[in-house]
C-alpha cells in the first residue's frame, strides 16, 4: 500500500475509532493468533512520566523518534529464534529468548504450535525504551499454517532489554499475553510508555498496511480463513474452556463453630475412599479415526490410526469417548468407532482356484451374492450368457467376481 493511500485510510478513521475496534478485539488479538492483528492500537493515556535522561515525557521522546528499520541485527536474530521455538512448540529454548512465561501461555503456545508450519519475512522496527539498551519493536511477519499455501500477514509488539550478561531478551511481562491477561505485575512507566507508543501516527500506519495485506491474504485462500478463523478458533475455544475450568476453585466450607465438650472425644479415623479400578482393555479401531488430545471434536488432533488398529482402552467418558494410551500419552477416540472384538480376518486366497481377472461366460443362471453365504443378500442374478470377471477364489469354495460393474460372490463349482 502507498504511503498517499494510507494517509487518505487514515483521514477517514479517528484514532478514537481505532482505539475503539482494538478494544472490541483485544481479546482476539491476544488470546487466540497472537500475530495476526486486527488492531494494534490503545487508548492514549495522558502521561506524566518524565524521561530521567533528557527531561521529556516519555509521549514527547518516543514521538519525535522516527522507526529503525532492521537497525539492531542482534534484536533480528533473537525474533528469528524466538519465532522459531515458537512454531516449534519448544517452550525450553523459547524461554531462553523470552521470560517469565507463564503457564497458561505455555499452554497456549502448544496449542498453537500444533498449527503453524513457520513464521517468514521477520521484519524489526525499533524504538528506544526506557531504560538504557531497551527497544520498543514492532514485528511484522508472515504466519505459514500447515497445510495451507498462502501466508498470512501479521504484527506484534516485544520490550526487548539487556540482561545481567549484556544480551538482548525480550521482557515477557509486557506481551500481549500478560498484558492483556495481567497474570503479572508491571512497571507503570514502561506501561505508559507501550500504550502512546501504540498510538502514534508511524505504528498507526504500518498497522493499517498489515491489516490491508491480512483482509487480502484470507480473501484469496478460503483455506486459510477457515484456519482462522473455524480451526483456530476452535481450538482456542477448547484451550480457553480448560484454562476456565483449572482457575475454578472449590466453595470453601463454613468453619466449624468451636464448642467445649463436656468428655475429650476421639475423633474416629476417616475412612479412606477406595480408588476406582482402572480396567485396561483391548479395542480395535471399526474405521480409520482420529485420536484427540481431549474427548471432544475440538481437541488438538495427535494423529490418526488406521481400520483395525488395537489400543488399550483404560476408561470412557458418559458423553461417548474412550481414553486411550496412544504411544505413552493420555488421548481419546470416539466410542463408537471402537470395538473389543477383534475385526475378522481376510479368507485365504484359493491357490487351486481360478486365476485372477480370468473372464468367464456363463453357461447357467446364478446368484450373485453379497458375501460367502447361500442366505447372504442378492446383489443380482447373473444369466446364462454373462460375463463376469474373477477377482479372487477362496478356499470356502467361492469365488469374489466383477459382474455388470457390481462385485459379490458366486459359488466357484459354477464358473467351471
Amino acid at each position: 500500500m502507498k504511503a498517499s493511500e494510507i494517509k487518505e485510510k487514515m483521514s477517514k478513521i479517528s484514532k478514537d475509532d481505532i482505539s475503539s475496534f482494538f478494544q472490541k478485539n483485544w481479546k482476539y488479538f491476544a488470546a487466540v493468533i497472537l500475530f495476526i492483528v486486527l488492531a494494534v492500537v490503545m487508548i492514549k493515556f495522558s502521561s506524566g512520566n518524565k524521561d530521567k535522561d533528557n527531561g521529556l515525557s516519555t509521549e514527547q521522546s518516543t514521538e519525535a523518534e522516527s522507526f529503525q528499520v532492521d537497525a539492531v541485527p542482534e534484536i533480528n536474530t533473537l525474533m528469528q529464534n524466538y519465532y522459531n521455538a515458537y512454531a516449534a512448540g519448544d517452550l525450553a529454548t523459547l524461554q531462553t529468548y523470552a521470560t517469565p512465561v507463564s503457564a497458561n501461555e505455555q499452554a497456549l503456545i502448544t496449542m498453537m504450535s500444533q498449527y503453524v508450519e513457520s513464521y517468514q519475512n521477520i521484519k524489526c522496527y525499533t524504538k528506544s525504551g526506557l531504560e538504557a539498551d531497551s527497544y520498543l519493536v514492532c514485528v511484522t511477519l508472515d504466519l505459514k499454517f500447515v497445510g495451507v499455501d498462502t501466508a498470512a500477514p501479521g504484527m506484534e509488539f516485544f520490550y526487548v532489554k539487556k540482561n545481567e550478561q549484556g544480551a538482548l531478551y525480550i521482557d515477557n511481562l509486557y506481551s500481549s499475553f500478560n498484558r492483556h491477561n495481567k497474570e503479572q505485575p508491571t512497571d507503570s512507566n514502561v506501561e505508559s510508555l507501550i500504550s502512546n507508543f501504540q498510538t502514534q501516527d508511524d505504528l498507526i500506519a504500518l498497522n493499517v498496511e498489515v491489516q490491508a495485506d491480512y483482509e487480502k491474504a484470507l480473501a484469496s485462500d478460503e483455506n486459510l480463513s477457515n484456519m482462522v478463523n473455524v480451526t483456530i478458533a476452535d481450538a482456542y475455544n477448547a484451550w480457553a474452556t480448560a484454562i476456565a475450568q483449572a482457575q475454578q476453585q472449590p466453595a470453601t466450607e463454613e468453619p466449624a463453630t468451636e464448642e467445649t465438650p463436656t468428655e475429650p472425644e476421639t475423633p474416629a479415623e476417616p475412612e479412606t475412599p477406595a480408588e476406582p479400578e482402572v480396567t485396561a482393555e483391548t479395542v480395535y479401531t471399526l474405521d480409520k479415526v482420529n485420536i484427540r488430545q481431549e474427548p471432544n471434536e475440538s481437541g488438538a488432533l495427535l494423529g490418526t490410526v488406521e481400520k483395525g488398529t488395537a489400543l488399550t482402552r483404560t476408561g470412557t467418558t458418559e458423553d461417548g469417548w474412550s481414553s486411550i494410551d496412544y504411544n505413552g500419552t493420555p488421548a481419546y477416540v470416539k466410542s463408537d468407532y471402537v470395538s473389543t472384538e477383534a475385526p475378522a480376518q481376510e479368507p485365504a486366497a484359493d491357490t487351486s482356484g481360478i486365476a485372477e481377472g480370468t473372464k468367464i461366460t456363463l453357461t447357467n443362471t446364478v446368484n450373485i451374492r453379497s458375501s460367502m453365504s447361500e442366505t447372504a443378500s442378492k446383489v443380482g442374478v447373473a444369466y446364462a450368457g454373462d460375463s463376469v470377471t474373477v477377482q479372487m477364489s477362496y478356499a470356502e469354495g467361492w469365488t469374489k467376481v466383477t459382474w455388470k460393474d457390481k462385485e459379490g460372490y458366486v459359488k466357484t463349482e459354477f464358473l467351471k
